[in-house]
């Protein structure tokens, strides 16, 4: 019965505990809950529902709400506390299971006036004086926090620069919070910004010491989202396609001081787009960082690469040179520069790549009136070292950029395409610059018009080894500049007036003079491998033009602190067959004051001087080739120049008219003064001023030259082939097989290049000199012998007939060799045994019977007037005129050709 009664007394118990528990406990907590929050805040408190189990210690408090009239600030819909009392007491420390908070919701609200509505939720208190300040932590440990599905809202209310933020869906998890020194809690979170932004972060911290670590990953961040923040103060609007990639690991740590390390931090942001008044001002489509490390207080920045792909800029300075950045931010508030620490420690910068592909930059300066378009640019750096105040870079690269520049007021157009540049091994040492290496390569394209001039480079491979700049001073080591093609081009002058002219070069030469340049040159020599040369000038009644090809030759080295003289060497083709050489020294500081320069040309095609030739003598030049030796002495300002020319085998063709020109009888002056070799050599000497504007050494040259040709006695010779570009051997000659009249396919491009001249120099006429050798008679008894043999063997019947037919035949003339004996000398032994050699043996028997045979001059005569005809009849299908066809006598002449030539020469053409 006692145990009985005992049962029910517990069980009594138990229900009163779990009446209690349930209940009653809820039933009284739930208003004081409410009292004391109300009592503590400004606004009003709700609870729905408040849950106890006083059996495992659960706590569920249910539509918890705090509300400012309508609006609600705080949130949840249920939070949950599992309280583990008996660990609590057993370990000696507040101890919680797991705590869950359920659809959180959390509205911050910034009025107009900039004051946040939770900061105003709690009452104000008065100060409690003799507070004990000694109060400690109390150790708690809580093995499990989650929150799911949180949201956090924020606005701001104003009338300038209304903004709004939402994090939806947050779902944040940590294990294992306590005050427990190297106790490590792990940490989830899991949000969305907005629509489009996702953040995820994943790491654990500590309390004491406090520490941290996570891995952080940002996607899809809209930057539009955020500018409206501070709208009022932005005069640009931004692309809503712009977004920002961020993920990064990283380790936080306060033991005695901040030791903060960011590892694999990797960044995109991509589509950016940033207007003013619907005008791009900036954009690119991706900035890439690839793996950036941060080590703090190491002060080590690393990173991986930083890629900038297609970005463009359109910049403008106005007329009162303020760019169009500036307007870009309405107000900025102007701080107080802070003051650097003198002996703080160095950041170490480490950059392996850095690119930039196909850029665009538009820069208009309306001041000056200069633009600026670059195009396609590509950069790239590799390795980018900082130290302080040194910095290393092994390679700087450029690659194949477009850029014109040009300023409408001064008529400058500079145009460059296809530009590449690899610089290597930039260093700077406190005040030292090094630089191993520029390479400025592959077809660089620069076109410049400036006062009426115009100037084209191709294909630049420059070469600078060893740059040095230290204590104001620029030294090279040496420069190679490889296949340029270099063009000038004079066009023609019909706006700008000569004084003009005159007065803008002594401005500039005024201001050249006043302007002091400090900076020391100390440049090593300069190599040039097969650079090319063009100049026309189309200032003359016919355009001037040559080439310099394949010019190679150096200049030494100059110091702008020595009077040293440069010395110079170069060797090129002029045109297609000419040659120069251009040896002597300069005076770098004035070229006006030392200058001893020789020049040699060769062999020039002097046709291309016709423009000359046109202005001063009316005619233009066909044909011809001119040898100059220069030589140009000029020392304070005097020139004394000596002129060694030498004119080969030239022809004038049609008069030009021009007021400088005098009527002069060429043709007869020509033939004056050719040599019996076609050769007009000349010295003129010319001496002057270089200071006088009005001086000018080919006008001087050309004038002399005129003086000169009244005396001029030569006879005229005719290089046709220089009018098709082709040898002279390749026309002089036409070309038989023996005793042939057959026109060969190879000697029907002499013909119809002899029809070509023909046409170009209608008062020309060929003359053909027929001709026969003792190979073409062979060959006519050759082939006589032939045919007799073919009759020979229509009468055998049996056996060899070829042989049998020979035999016949040799047999049948007298003075004869017996058959017997010729074929004894066609036997040899051959492996002890006797062999006849019947080819051989025929093949005698038919040179024999050949030497029987006779050519008559009739044949011989034939032979030539079916050749003569052949010749005839091939001019005649390319229309040439029999009457500028001359043929000579017939002549016998031996050769050691394989063909029997007929000799070609030139003559005039008997006018009509």
């Amino acid at each position: 019965m006692k145990t009985n009664k005992t049962i029910k007394i517990l069980i009594s118990l138990v229900l009163l505990y779990s009446l209690i528990g349930f209940f009653i406990i809820p039933y009284f907590l739930k208003p004081q809950i409410i009292k004391i929050i109300n009592e503590n805040i400004t606004k009003e408190v709700f609870i729905e529902n408040l849950r106890l189990n006083p059996f495992t210690f659960e706590i569920n408090i249910d539509e918890f709400e705090i509300k400012d009239k309508e609006t609600s600030l705080i949130y949840f819909k249920n939070l949950y506390i599992d309280f583990s009392i008996f660990k609590t007491i057993d370990k000696n420390h507040i101890r919680f299971e797991k705590i869950n908070l359920t659809d959180a919701k959390i509205n911050i609200i910034e009025d107009d006036k900039g004051i946040i509505n939770l900061t105003k939720l709690a009452k104000e208190k008065k100060e409690e004086k003799n507070k004990n300040t000694n109060s400690s932590i109390i150790d708690f440990l809580i093995l499990t926090t989650n929150i799911n599905n949180a949201t956090i809202n924020y606005t701001r209310n104003s009338k300038i620069d209304p903004f709004s933020i939402s994090l939806n869906n947050l779902n944040y998890v940590f294990h294992d919070l306590g005050s427990f020194k190297n106790i490590v809690a792990s940490q989830t979170l899991s949000t969305k910004i907005n629509e489009n932004t996702t953040l995820n972060m994943k790491g654990g911290f500590k309390l004491e010491p406090f520490s941290m670590y996570a891995n952080v990953s940002l996607q899809n961040l809209k930057p539009t989202e955020f500018l409206s923040y501070k709208k009022s103060m932005l005069n640009f609007n931004l692309e809503d396609k712009a977004s920002i990639d961020l993920n990064f690991g990283y380790q936080i740590n306060f033991n005695n001081s901040l030791d903060l390390k960011v590892q694999n931090l990797n960044l995109a942001i991509k589509n950016i787009d940033l207007k003013q008044k619907n005008s791009t001002l900036a954009k690119f489509e991706n900035l890439l960082v690839k793996n950036l490390f941060l080590e703090y207080p190491k002060q080590i920045i690393d990173i991986e690469s930083i890629s900038l792909e297609k970005p463009f800029v359109k910049a403008i300075t106005s007329k009162n040179k303020e760019i169009n950045f500036t307007t870009l931010i309405n107000t900025i508030e102007k701080k107080e520069p802070t003051k650097q620490e003198e002996n703080s420690s160095p950041w170490f910068f480490d950059l392996k790549t850095f690119n930039i592909s196909k850029a665009q930059l538009e820069y208009s300066d309306k001041s000056n009136n200069n633009e600026v378009r670059l195009n396609n640019l590509s950069f790239n750096i590799d390795n980018f070292k900082v130290k302080k105040e040194d910095l290393k870079i092994s390679t700087i690269t450029l690659n194949e950029p477009s850029i014109k520049i040009s300023n409408k007021k001064e008529q400058l157009n500079l145009d460059i395409k296809n530009l590449s540049l690899v610089a290597t091994n930039l260093k700077k040492e406190k005040e030292k610059i090094f630089l191993d290496k520029i390479d400025l390569k592959k077809e660089a394209l620069f076109l410049t018009k400036q006062l009426q001039a115009e100037i084209i480079t191709k294909n630049i491979d420059l070469i600078i080894d060893k740059i040095v700049f230290e204590n104001n001073t620029l030294a090279i080591k040496n420069t190679k500049l490889k296949e340029p093609y270099i063009s000038i081009t004079l066009p023609k002058n019909t706006t700008t007036n000569k004084k003009e002219q005159k007065d803008k070069l002594t401005t500039n030469t005024q201001k050249e003079n006043n302007s002091k340049d400090n900076l020391n040159l100390d440049i090593g020599p300069l190599k040039i491998e097969n650079a090319s040369f063009n100049f026309e000038d189309k200032n003359l009644p016919i355009p001037f033009k040559t080439l310099v090809s394949n010019l190679n030759g150096n200049f030494s080295e100059f110091n702008s602190k020595s009077s040293k003289p440069t010395k110079l060497n170069l060797e090129g083709a002029v045109d297609t067959y000419g040659y120069t050489k251009i040896t002597g020294l300069v005076e770098h500081q004035n070229i006006k004051n030392l200058t001893d320069i020789n020049m040699i040309f060769k062999n020039i095609t002097i046709k291309n001087f016709t423009s000359y030739s046109g202005k001063f003598l009316g005619r233009e030049i066909d044909s011809g080739k001119l040898n100059l030796d220069l030589k140009y002495n000029i020392k304070s300002s005097n020139l004394d120049a000596k002129n060694s020319i030498i004119i080969s085998d030239i022809r004038f063709g049609k008069e030009i008219k021009s007021e400088d020109a005098v009527s002069l009888p060429l043709e007869l002056a020509i033939a004056l003064l050719e040599d019996s070799k076609g050769i007009i050599n000349l010295d003129i000497p010319i001496s002057g001023d270089v200071n006088d504007p009005n001086f000018s050494v080919g006008p001087i040259i050309w004038k002399a030259f005129t003086n000169l040709i009244l005396k001029a006695v030569s006879a005229p010779f005719n290089l046709l082939a220089s009018l098709l570009g082709i040898q002279a051997d390749e026309i002089k000659t036409i070309d038989f097989e023996y005793a042939s009249s057959k026109l060969l396919p190879s000697e029907k491009e002499a013909l119809d290049n002899l029809a070509l001249i023909m046409e170009k120099r209608p008062n020309i006429a060929i003359k053909i000199i027929p001709n026969y050798t003792s190979n073409d008679i062979k060959a006519l008894q050759n082939s006589k012998a032939t045919l007799l043999i073919e009759e020979q063997m229509k009468k055998v019947s049996k056996g060899d007939k070829y042989q049998i037919a020979i035999e016949n035949l040799y047999t049948s003339y007298k003075n004869k060799k017996e058959l017997k004996e010729i074929k004894k000398e066609f036997i040899i032994n051959e492996n002890k045994k006797e062999v006849f050699l019947k080819d051989k043996y025929l093949a005698n028997l038919k040179e024999n019977i050949a030497l029987k045979q006779t050519i008559t001059e009739d044949e011989i005569k034939l032979l030539t007037q079916n050749r003569i005809k052949t010749i005839l009849d091939y001019f005649k299908t390319k229309k040439v005129d029999s009457s500028k066809l001359i043929i000579s006598e017939e002549k016998q002449s031996e050769t050691n050709k394989n063909f029997t030539k007929f000799d070609l020469e030139i003559t005039v053409a008997k006018r009509k």
